[in-house]
């Protein structure tokens, strides 16, 4: 994702948002592809975040403070309302090197990635019955479609 710098909170996210790819790289080159997941979603909520601080404090006067608490469901409400997951997939990624088109709109897909997130809870994973021993490589590779995606819509609205 291109950086979003020149505050301080928006550097800092930045490298808690490069922590968090590379991790997911790693994790995913070791075969821990549940955890890669993990990672990925951490990622995208860091990316929202940072959009959010940088963006739109810049729009209105400055650097907003970080929250003392603010979940993925704020987060993705916060999205919403200023309308930045919303964007079309008819063009070429705004990440992607190699200029293929995103696979999904971010508006759709976002939820899909706060609620497996969610999954790290033990008691969530209790009730929702989830294994994530059978977390498969095919999976996360579907989610990275998805975190693209997502990613693509918050570079669109710069």
């Amino acid at each position: 994702m291109g950086k979003l710098t020149g505050t301080r909170h928006g550097d800092a996210a930045n490298d808690l948002f490069a922590f968090y790819q590379d991790k997911v790289h790693e994790l995913e080159d070791s075969g821990q592809y549940f955890m890669a997941a993990v990672a990925l979603g951490l990622a995208i909520e860091t990316a929202v975040l940072t959009y959010l601080l940088v963006e739109f404090g810049e729009d209105n006067g400055g650097e907003l403070k970080v929250p003392d608490s603010a979940n993925m469901s704020d987060l993705i409400e916060a999205a919403n309302e200023i309308d930045v997951l919303n964007a079309p997939i008819n063009v070429p990624s705004h990440i992607r090197e190699d200029g293929e088109l995103p696979k999904h709109v971010a508006k759709e897909v976002i939820e899909k990635i706060r609620k497996f997130r969610n999954l790290i809870h033990p008691a969530r994973a209790l009730k929702e019955s989830f294994d994530p021993r059978t977390f498969s490589h095919e999976q996360l590779k579907e989610f990275k479609e998805m975190h693209e995606s997502i990613l693509h819509s918050l570079m669109y609205y710069l």
